[in-house]
């Protein structure tokens, strides 16, 4: 588990398997939501500073993975990674999300051999 995480952490070069990106996608959502969920509902400003300023931290180095990881993902699928500027436009989150979820090219293609974990 720990390298399926912490493997390729930066890098955009290479291929990444569909339960690399699962994985790190709902664990973004995750830290998001607790971020929100602790924002709202704490009530000592102590345990709140520290609770939110190491989710923040967290969040903001999910984040910054998160588009190498899916440059990675649509290198698995054998298509550019400019794709993911397609986030930016309007439903174009929903055509990533379906791309995400599709299953890899089998064997090699021109990004490299099939990730292995």
């Amino acid at each position: 588990m720990f390298r399926l995480l912490f493997n390729k952490f930066f890098t955009s070069k290479g291929r990444g398997s569909r339960k690399e990106y699962t994985i790190k996608f709902f664990l973004i959502l995750f830290l998001g939501l607790t971020w929100d969920y602790t924002e709202k509902y704490t009530n000592n400003k102590i345990i709140e500073f520290f609770y939110v300023f190491f989710l923040g931290t967290s969040l903001i180095i999910m984040l910054f993975q998160y588009f190498p990881l899916a440059i990675r993902r649509l290198h698995d699928l054998n298509t550019s990674g400019w794709y993911v500027l397609l986030t930016f436009a309007p439903f174009g989150q929903l055509l990533i999300l379906w791309l995400m979820f599709k299953k890899g090219t089998e064997g090699p293609n021109k990004y490299g051999p099939p990730p292995e974990y």
